[in-house]
């Protein structure tokens, strides 16, 4: 089994979505894991792919030329090597964060550097600005052992330091 992450970045516009499908469908490939997201008027996608085929990087690449040129995108492939793909990291809790303040250079980075000195993985994050708010929500994984109470004083010291609201909700999850 071979698997691939493909991305894919240009301006939006109807069809993509089905156009880099297609390509998937007829070489036999399964979209395993997807996300794709307009911001502004540029279009994003990031798929986790599979395979039973014998197909290289260069050979996959070559299969989306038409899409790429047609639809004036960006397409890179990546292969994912076998343990890579089947490693998996031990996690704790999940929860959601939510910051809501006026916008400024900055939130996103000490957020996020907040998070990394931690050992917190964003598995998730969007923003949006509007004139009066700065939104910026997260979803994040805590490593396992490591408490919500254990971060609290860090995330207090950056609300006031940003002037900003940061609030952090914990995930229950739900077995099925």
């Amino acid at each position: 089994m071979k698997h691939f992450v493909i991305t894919a970045v240009g301006e939006d516009r109807p069809g993509i979505v089905a156009d880099i499908a297609k390509v998937l469908y007829e070489e036999g490939f399964n979209i395993e894991d997807s996300s794709m997201t307009r911001l502004n008027n540029e279009f994003a996608v990031m798929l986790i792919v599979t395979t039973e085929k014998e197909i290289s990087q260069e050979q996959l690449k070559e299969k989306f030329r038409k899409v790429e040129e047609e639809k004036g995108l960006l397409i890179n492939i990546r292969e994912i090597p076998q343990e890579v793909y089947e490693g998996k990291r031990e996690i704790g809790d999940i929860y959601n964060l939510v910051v809501y303040g006026a916008d400024k250079p900055g939130i996103v980075y000490k957020v996020a550097k907040l998070l990394a000195d931690k050992n917190i993985n964003i598995a998730d994050l969007r923003t949006e600005k509007s004139p009066e708010i700065y939104v910026l929500i997260a979803q994040i994984e805590f490593p396992a052992g490591l408490k919500e109470e254990e971060i609290a004083p860090d995330i207090e010291r950056l609300k006031d330091e940003l002037n900003i609201d940061i609030s952090i909700e914990k995930v229950e999850s739900v077995e099925m």
